[in-house]
């Protein structure tokens, strides 16, 4: 199903070649499952299944640095036009490490000086589908934004990259915050995403804000690597949301 015309919605700023090459679907998402089971265009999630969480946190004895860790995984299968499907396993790890600062200074003042040392989050997706076709994985790395004495701070040593491979073909993955007018948003840095290979834009995914969900697939592809593309679009969408 086409999405309302552009004057009608705000859109994330994607590559031009991919614009005039597709045609934009807008995503839906059905139920208030803790897997959303999304559809656009001619795929939908029909089942989902939420694994577990674990967080682990520690403050060493007579230290002022704490550390957090926390995975969790799930799953879901995706159809395309009812028959082929693709399981999708979700995986998610992040840690955090944050420096207390100085002792003094936040006992004989009312500033602190702490800071996040290290925070960094790695998700991860293998794409398993119902034919003899190789499966994908998709590996995505991000800063963390982690609240510190009520102020937000985000690990500057770390930066979003991400990628899908199957070993034979390599898509890199990019992180778009500006809206097709120009503005950007303070609230939500990401904005959706887009998969490359080489200098050519095959698809994107707007995750953000929510209920506002769009996916874009060059229609020149093989039904296979849109396929792909459908699956590795969701799981970006399922793991926001």
């Amino acid at each position: 199903m086409l999405a309302p015309s552009a004057k009608a919605q705000t859109f994330i700023r994607i590559d031009e070649g991919l614009k005039s090459n597709s045609k934009v679907m807008r995503a839906k998402r059905k139920g208030i499952s803790a897997v959303g089971k999304y559809e656009f265009g001619k795929y939908k999630v029909v089942s989902g299944k939420a694994g577990w969480t674990k967080t682990t946190q520690k403050s060493p004895l007579f230290s002022d640095n704490s550390s957090m860790k926390s995975s969790s995984n799930l799953s879901f299968v995706l159809v395309r036009d009812g028959a082929d499907s693709v399981l999708a396993s979700l995986s998610v790890a992040e840690n955090v490490e944050i420096d207390g600062g100085s002792w003094l200074i936040r006992t004989f003042t009312n500033w602190s000086d702490a800071e996040v040392k290290h925070g960094e989050g790695i998700f991860e997706t293998v794409l398993e589908f119902s034919g003899d076709t190789l499966a994908w994985d998709m590996v995505v790395i991000y800063p963390l934004s982690v609240e510190v004495d009520g102020m937000f701070q985000m690990d500057d040593h770390s930066h979003f990259r991400g990628f899908l491979s199957n070993n034979q073909r390599h898509i890199e993955i990019s992180v778009i915050s500006e809206r097709e007018d120009g503005k950007n948003s303070l609230l939500n840095p990401y904005l959706g995403y887009e998969f490359w290979e080489g200098s050519k834009s095959l698809a994107a995914v707007q995750v953000m804000p929510g209920n506002k969900w769009f996916v874009w697939i060059r229609e020149d592809l093989d039904p296979q690597l849109k396929f792909v593309l459908a699956g590795a679009a969701t799981a970006l969408l399922v793991n926001t949301f």
